[in-house]
Protein backbone atom coordinates (compact mmCIF):
# COMPACT_ATOMS: atom_id res chain seq x y z
CA UNK A 1 0.00 0.00 0.00
CA UNK A 2 2.66 2.56 0.75
CA UNK A 3 4.21 1.45 -2.58
CA UNK A 4 0.82 2.50 -4.37
CA UNK A 5 0.74 5.65 -2.05
CA UNK A 6 3.81 7.03 -2.53
CA UNK A 7 4.25 6.02 -6.42
CA UNK A 8 1.01 8.00 -7.14
CA UNK A 9 2.01 11.11 -5.33
CA UNK A 10 5.46 11.05 -7.04
CA UNK A 11 3.62 10.35 -10.62
CA UNK A 12 1.38 13.07 -9.61
CA UNK A 13 4.16 15.58 -8.55
CA UNK A 14 6.11 14.65 -11.77
CA UNK A 15 3.52 15.03 -14.11
CA UNK A 16 2.59 18.63 -12.96
CA UNK A 17 6.44 19.17 -13.30
CA UNK A 18 6.58 18.35 -17.01
CA UNK A 19 9.39 15.49 -16.44
CA UNK A 20 10.18 13.05 -19.17
CA UNK A 21 8.41 9.35 -18.93
CA UNK A 22 12.02 8.52 -17.80
CA UNK A 23 12.35 10.45 -14.59
CA UNK A 24 8.79 9.19 -13.92
CA UNK A 25 10.04 6.04 -14.21
CA UNK A 26 13.01 6.60 -12.14
CA UNK A 27 11.01 8.30 -9.67
CA UNK A 28 8.40 4.94 -9.17
CA UNK A 29 11.49 3.06 -9.04
CA UNK A 30 13.24 4.55 -6.35
CA UNK A 31 10.18 5.36 -4.22
CA UNK A 32 9.35 1.09 -4.74
CA UNK A 33 13.23 0.44 -4.10
CA UNK A 34 13.61 2.86 -0.64
CA UNK A 35 10.16 0.73 0.46
CA UNK A 36 11.10 -2.42 -0.14
CA UNK A 37 14.41 -1.83 1.46
CA UNK A 38 13.92 0.42 4.32
CA UNK A 39 14.21 -2.55 7.14
CA UNK A 40 17.46 -4.19 5.20
CA UNK A 41 19.55 -0.58 4.92
CA UNK A 42 18.76 0.72 8.29
CA UNK A 43 19.72 -2.99 9.81
CA UNK A 44 22.88 -3.21 7.91
CA UNK A 45 23.86 0.32 9.42
CA UNK A 46 23.05 -0.91 12.90
CA UNK A 47 24.72 -3.72 12.44
CA UNK A 48 28.39 -2.20 11.29
CA UNK A 49 27.45 0.21 14.14
CA UNK A 50 27.42 -2.36 16.93
CA UNK A 51 30.26 -4.27 15.36
CA UNK A 52 27.71 -7.35 14.14
CA UNK A 53 28.37 -7.57 10.34
CA UNK A 54 26.60 -10.02 8.72
CA UNK A 55 26.88 -10.13 4.97
CA UNK A 56 23.70 -12.28 4.50
CA UNK A 57 21.89 -8.23 5.20
CA UNK A 58 22.90 -6.98 2.04
CA UNK A 59 22.91 -9.83 -0.16
CA UNK A 60 19.11 -8.95 0.88
CA UNK A 61 19.29 -5.78 -0.79
CA UNK A 62 20.87 -7.11 -3.36
CA UNK A 63 18.68 -10.08 -4.33
CA UNK A 64 15.98 -7.61 -3.92
CA UNK A 65 17.30 -4.66 -6.10
CA UNK A 66 18.98 -6.75 -8.89
CA UNK A 67 20.35 -5.71 -12.44
CA UNK A 68 16.84 -5.17 -14.03
CA UNK A 69 15.34 -2.93 -11.29
CA UNK A 70 18.99 -0.87 -10.85
CA UNK A 71 18.55 -0.27 -14.53
CA UNK A 72 15.32 2.14 -14.08
CA UNK A 73 16.70 3.57 -10.81
CA UNK A 74 17.79 7.04 -10.34
CA UNK A 75 21.89 6.55 -11.37
CA UNK A 76 22.48 8.29 -8.00
CA UNK A 77 20.65 5.93 -5.92
CA UNK A 78 21.63 2.61 -8.09
CA UNK A 79 25.12 3.75 -7.60
CA UNK A 80 25.10 4.17 -3.78
CA UNK A 81 23.37 1.07 -3.40
CA UNK A 82 26.24 -1.02 -5.93
CA UNK A 83 28.70 0.82 -3.40
CA UNK A 84 27.22 -0.24 -0.13
CA UNK A 85 26.97 -4.08 -1.52
CA UNK A 86 30.99 -3.65 -2.95
CA UNK A 87 31.82 -2.39 1.15
CA UNK A 88 29.98 -5.04 2.55
CA UNK A 89 31.71 -7.73 0.48
CA UNK A 90 34.80 -5.56 0.93
CA UNK A 91 37.58 -7.39 3.12
CA UNK A 92 37.81 -4.02 5.21
CA UNK A 93 37.96 -4.05 8.70
CA UNK A 94 34.43 -2.92 10.29
CA UNK A 95 36.13 0.08 11.82
CA UNK A 96 37.34 1.27 8.35
CA UNK A 97 34.01 0.28 6.80
CA UNK A 98 31.56 1.33 9.26
CA UNK A 99 32.12 5.21 8.17
CA UNK A 100 31.60 4.50 4.79
CA UNK A 101 28.19 2.64 5.52
CA UNK A 102 27.04 5.26 7.98
CA UNK A 103 27.55 8.16 5.10
CA UNK A 104 26.46 5.66 1.91
CA UNK A 105 23.35 5.08 4.10
CA UNK A 106 22.62 8.68 4.77
CA UNK A 107 22.84 9.12 0.72
CA UNK A 108 20.38 6.42 0.44
CA UNK A 109 18.09 8.37 3.13
CA UNK A 110 18.10 11.75 1.26
CA UNK A 111 17.87 9.89 -1.87
CA UNK A 112 14.23 8.10 -0.93
CA UNK A 113 12.88 11.23 1.17
CA UNK A 114 13.19 13.08 -2.44
CA UNK A 115 10.94 10.47 -3.69
CA UNK A 116 8.58 10.43 -0.57
CA UNK A 117 9.96 7.76 1.22
CA UNK A 118 11.29 8.57 5.05
CA UNK A 119 13.32 5.95 6.93
CA UNK A 120 12.31 5.49 10.35
CA UNK A 121 15.15 5.39 12.40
Amino acid sequence: MRILLASASIVSVMALSACSPEQLVSAAADAAACTAMESTVTATLEAYQSGLVDSGLISQVDALIGEQVRGVLSSGLSQDLADLVAIVDSNESVETATAKVEELTASIQDKCAAVGIEFSN
